[in-house]
């Protein structure tokens, strides 16, 4: 229950209001004690002015309530908004009393509580709120109007200024008395209308507006109350008239620069001499309200001049009292009206456009011209009157803002003006030189830049010479649309212009400025501009023109003009493999193409291509290269140097075994001992000695024998005698059958007798031989210089067959025997194969080494 209690103790003190509370408690002897009416809280202000000091009481009534001795004002505890205040800020007077001094109260407000220790809980005994605050300032009448709604409806209005903020609620009352005469007297009790601060005027119906009135404000607060200074004023020269309205609006035809108004009065305005006026009006194209006063002609209409000719105007006007103090009506519903037309008084803006002479010297001329604006038109413009001056001058109308000649090569001057209702404008001129007429000095620079997003900002330097004046022309450059010439003059004294006229972001333009010399164009000079750039809308694809083993050359096309939207800046490439990190390479704007290096063999790459200008990039789409294993011609490269490796091996080991054959021969076939060395290869026996004697002498220089191989074998015929020659084989090889290289073979050749396998007599092979023997001759060697010689080059054995031989010739070669060849068949049948009766041993019996030799 004691908590039930406590509930209702903090939901009374949520909604700040003074609660007083009952609070049982168990005292020592379990009786039952009430806090009802056990206490009182006092506060010295319970509003108060903010800054100023704040006391308060919090008092235990003993003599309603039954206190125990453990209840004391020493337990008492001060908060506000449940924030305990210091121990140094309150103090118990007494046994009963507790009192709270705060010096300067800065809250605006606050819930102050007073509550006891009892029995280790906080026990709430009172609270009150607290306000701070200021008093109220004087208010100040503004001002007071009143209304005379009808003749039983009449009211008044005043507003005021309030002063400073009171931060407490403060109510403001108006006070207005019908009085006699000046304010002297009043007839009538005051009439009121109260509101709060947030709200400074109000209104109090008032039954005779004829009279005067004494108004006064007062404002009150909790601290204060304040009362403005009076007021007397005349009810009907505060009265605000209705809005006057407006009939028509028409031309004035005596002064075509003024529009003449009906209007009508408000039924409150007794008479319109004894009023004020003021008209507000603009043309219809402009934003900006022109205000002056108004003078009615009486009233039913009034005047406005000096207006532009042949412009429609709107119009509002308002009236009031001509007392300082009476208000102006409300403005009037607005009007409209038009002025009259007058002739144009500026002259066009013209300009021309002259083309390249035709195979007859024939130019097509343009001219062209800027229509005039509507202050300077002063009317409708009904048409163009262009005069050309020949010979013979020549008019023509036209109502387009151009017109073309085909004129020959020749000096021309052309004349336009246009003409409306009234008259006709000033007439331009402009001079059409011939193609041969000397050129005037260019300017040395021009240049363009943006001046925001729908207009450029051209600036150049004067020329050394003085000019009357320069043009601008320039147009939009594009793939999908004709170039459209447009131009404005700028005055000589000028170095730069600002160019508003069909300009557009995201366009290119070409620019001329023309100087011109007494009224003849110069040489002009160009350059091209963008009033905003932006990211391009595409960018180029690229490909792939090229590729190697390491690198790739790349190549793109150049972006069209409408999908640049800015300067091409630079080109990025932006490449990367499967694993590697992404590289990029800048190439500058004007390059078409790029060759990217250091790539990997055989490596798949994903490239693409960034294009960027001032306003920003765009990225294209990825193109997949894969690079070579081996470039072009290097597999072929690659073989034709193992070719050439291997062939010059090869020829250096040729040369290396051809320098070295003697080594290798003795290596793998070394040298058997030649017998012809051997001492035994001397001797001879005497039976061949006579014989190679007697052959010697009786043969003469001239005697002449023929020797014919047969294979190994190779048999002579001397006087008559058969002999066999068997030849040595030089390294392994036989000589050649031709007689010289046989001279030459033998002459070189060491001979052995070791090399003879068969021979025989060719007269029969079944003949044997009975005398056999063995000759060694000498190559460029008479017989006799046998016994001189070491090594024997050839050998002859004789035979005694009867047969004679065969192929005799009689050739002589320096002096010795011209042995000739016999083909390989003539031999017939080996010795060993004969059927001859000599033994084997009978026939080597002459030949002591080879009878050492023979192998059984």
């Amino acid at each position: 229950m004691s908590t039930a209690i406590n509930m209702a103790a903090s939901a009374c003190f949520s909604k700040l209001r003074v609660c007083f509370l009952l609070v049982p408690f168990i005292g020592a002897g379990a009786a039952s004690v009430s806090w009802k009416n056990c206490s009182l809280l006092t506060l010295n202000s319970p509003v108060l002015h903010l800054g100023h000091r704040l006391s308060a009481t919090c008092q235990l009534k003993s003599e309603d309530c039954a206190f125990d001795h453990q209840v004391s004002a020493t337990n008492i505890v001060w908060r506000m908004n449940e924030e305990e205040f210091s121990r140094s800020q309150y103090r118990a007077l007494n046994q009963s009393v507790s009192t709270l001094i705060i010096p300067h109260f800065n809250r605006l407000h606050g819930n102050l509580t007073c509550s006891i220790w009892y029995n280790e809980s906080l026990q709430l005994l009172q609270w009150a709120e607290v306000k701070a605050g200021f008093p109220p300032g004087r208010p100040r009448l503004s001002s007071c109007t009143s209304y005379w709604t009808s003749f039983l409806l009449q009211s008044i209005i005043c507003h005021w200024d309030s002063g400073p903020e009171t931060y407490l609620e403060t109510n403001f009352t108006l006070h207005i008395s019908e009085t006699i005469g000046n304010c002297s007297d009043r007839y009538l009790d005051p009439k009121n209308c109260t509101t709060s601060s947030t709200k400074n005027s109000c209104l109090v119906l008032v039954s005779n507006l004829a009279s005067y009135h004494d108004i006064w404000v007062t404002a009150k607060n909790e601290l204060h109350t304040e009362t403005s200074s009076h007021m007397c004023l005349d009810g009907m020269l505060m009265v605000k008239f209705k809005a006057p309205r407006i009939i028509t609006m028409k031309q004035d035809r005596q002064q075509n620069d003024c529009l003449l108004g009906q209007w009508e009065m408000p039924f409150e305005m007794v008479n319109h001499s004894e009023a004020a006026f003021e008209i507000q009006y603009k043309a219809r194209d402009e934003d900006k309200w022109t205000q002056v006063p108004l003078t009615v002609i009486n009233s039913t209409f009034f005047r406005l001049c000096g207006l532009l000719p042949y412009t429609e105007y709107q119009l509002k006007i308002r009236c009031k009292q001509k007392t300082e103090t009476s208000p102006w009506s409300e403005w009037s519903i607005e009007s409209t009206g038009i002025t009259s037309e007058c002739a144009p008084a500026e002259k066009l803006q013209i300009w021309r456009s002259i083309n390249a002479p035709d195979s007859n010297g024939t130019r097509r001329v343009r001219v062209m011209w800027k229509p005039l604006k509507k202050n300077a038109a002063k009317g409708k413009i009904l048409g163009y009157r262009v005069n050309l001056q020949q010979p013979e001058a020549q008019v023509y109308n036209t109502s387009n803002l151009e017109y073309s000649f085909n004129l020959p090569d020749g000096n021309y001057r052309i004349q336009v003006a246009a003409f409306n209702s009234v008259g006709e404008s000033p007439e331009a001129q402009i001079i059409i030189p011939s193609s041969n007429e000397p050129d005037f000095p260019p300017l040395s620079h021009l240049v363009a830049s943006s001046n925001g997003n729908n207009s450029l900002l051209m600036q150049w330097e004067a020329p050394t010479m003085a000019t009357t004046g320069y043009v601008l022309e320039w147009c939009a450059v594009s793939e999908n649309i004709a170039c459209i010439i447009n131009w404005q003059n700028v005055p000589a004294n000028n170095t730069k212009a600002v160019v508003r006229d069909y300009i557009e972001p995201l366009r290119l333009y070409n620019i001329l400025l023309y100087p011109l010399f007494d009224g003849l164009p110069g040489i002009p000079r160009s350059t091209q501009a963008y009033s905003k750039e932006d990211a391009p809308s595409r960018s180029p694809a690229i490909r792939s023109k090229q590729i190697w083993k390491t690198k790739v050359k790349l190549e793109w096309d150049e972006l069209s003009i409408d999908d640049r939207n800015g300067f091409i800046r630079n080109y990025t490439v932006l490449y990367k493999n499967k694993n590697g990190k992404l590289k990029s390479v800048v190439v500058n704007g004007s390059e078409r193409n790029y060759v990217l290096v250091g790539l990997l063999a055989n490596t798949e790459y994903a490239v693409t291509i960034m294009v960027s200008t001032a306003g920003g990039s765009t990225t294209g789409s990825n193109l997949a290269i894969t690079t070579k294993t081996f470039d072009d011609g290097e597999v072929e490269s690659f073989l034709m140097v193992i070719f050439l490796c291997s062939l010059l091996t090869a020829l250096i080991f040729i040369a290396a075994c051809t320098y070295q054959r003697r080594r290798i021969k003795k290596h793998f076939w070394p040298n058997v001992p030649n017998p012809a060395d051997s001492t035994l290869a001397q001797w001879m026996p005497k039976k061949l000695w006579e014989d190679i004697k007697e052959f010697q002498e009786e043969s003469s220089p001239k005697t002449q024998f023929q020797v014919v191989p047969c294979g190994g074998l190779t048999k002579a015929n001397i006087k008559d005698t058969n002999y066999y020659w068997i030849q040595e084989r030089k390294n392994g090889h036989s000589p050649k059958t031709g007689t010289s290289n046989l001279n030459k073979a033998n002459s070189s050749t060491k001979q052995s007798l070791q090399d003879f396998s068969s021979w025989q007599n060719e007269s029969s092979p079944q003949e044997s031989f009975q005398n056999l023997y063995i000759a060694l001759g000498y190559n460029k060697m008479t017989i006799n210089e046998y016994k001189k010689q070491i090594n024997p080059t050839f050998s002859i054995a004789p035979s005694d067959s009867s047969q004679s031989f065969l192929c005799i010739s009689h050739e002589e070669q320096n002096g010795l025997p011209v042995f000739h060849h016999l083909p390989d068949n003539c031999l017939g049948k080996t010795l060993h194969e004969s059927n001859s009766t000599i033994s084997e041993r009978e026939l080597l019996h002459g030949f002591p080494f080879l009878m050492n030799l023979n192998i059984q």
